[in-house]
């Protein structure tokens, strides 16, 4: 494949991610957050079966198995998912769809400050930009002092689980088969969250056409799709290309909430945005320095 085909998949991915929190907010009318990130996360992987199993047609059975790394990599994304989308899918109950899409693009951000724990160096000018977006997130979250809204606050949070989810599909996709890899995150996010909604007293069953309409949209559009057009497209777009495009879901949010929901941004919330796109962007200009050599 490529770059350019997959970074075009990448964009795709974005614009799906960030027309989906229409769903995402609509049904939290119907149901709790965990019950509906159980759900669509069960039905996104349901979706791709037939086609790993079309997949997998002439295939010898060794070529058909999982192996170890392939399933921990999986159970590990998935619970990466489970996290980010459970903070996501709880504070937007609490913010405006531009926001959610905003600051869910700052693991974009977070993603190099994670890596310098992980041994990866870079040049200071990518604390300009790190600076610059968190400046962004003050303006567009309407913090007074350091008082965060609760909202936007855990969709901070689940930022974070984004970045690292982000690094496991760097590290995870090159070498296993991206289908399979994305059924696998899909499932384990699924029990994760059906687990914690049975814990919070979130609905155990959908019964309603309200409550499943948002479901089926979503877990096939925004999961099975969305989800896995990224770690198609991650196996070959380089990861700096690939940050960029997928943070454009932001861009994609804003609008969907402006045309859906009528939310109109302020002077002050639009110079946010600004400063947090231009720190996504930044951000990739700083590419990870060789690692030292130890004598």
């Amino acid at each position: 494949m490529s770059v350019t085909r997959a970074n075009l998949i990448l964009l795709l991915a974005a614009l799906i991610w960030g027309a989906s929190f229409i769903f995402q907010k609509d049904a939290m009318k119907y149901m709790g957050p965990f019950s509906f990130n159980a759900f669509r996360f069960l039905l996104g992987g349901l979706v791709l079966l037939p086609l790993i199993g079309w997949r997998n047609k002439g295939k010898s059975r060794t070529e058909k198995s999982y192996s170890p790394a392939l399933i921990k990599g999986a159970l590990l994304a998935g619970a990466l998912i489970f996290f980010g989308a459970g903070f996501q899918q709880t504070g937007i109950q609490y913010t405006t769809i531009g926001n959610t899409g905003f600051i869910t693009g700052l693991y974009i951000v977070i993603v190099p400050i994670i890596s310098l724990f992980m041994g990866n160096r870079y040049n200071h000018g990518i604390w300009f930009a790190v600076a610059m977006a968190c400046l962004g997130l003050y303006l567009l979250s309407g913090m007074t002092g350091f008082t965060m809204a609760r909202g936007d606050f855990l969709v901070l949070l689940g930022a974070v689980f984004w970045a690292f989810h982000v690094i496991v599909i760097d590290h995870m996709t090159n070498d296993h088969d991206q289908i399979k890899f994305a059924a696998l995150q899909f499932f384990a996010c699924a029990a994760l969250s059906y687990l914690a909604a049975l814990y919070m007293g979130d609905k155990a069953m959908l019964l309603s056409f309200n409550e499943w309409k948002w479901v089926i949209v979503s877990g096939i559009v925004a999961v099975s799709i969305g989800y896995t057009l990224q770690v198609i497209g991650q196996t070959t777009s380089p990861p700096a290309q690939a940050a960029v495009i997928m943070s454009l879901e932001a861009v994609f949010a804003a609008i969907a909430g402006y045309f859906y929901y009528g939310e109109i941004l302020s002077t002050q919330a639009l110079i946010g945005c600004g400063l947090m796109f231009a720190g996504c962007l930044l951000t990739q200009r700083y590419h990870p320095l060789p690692k030292k050599i130890n004598q």
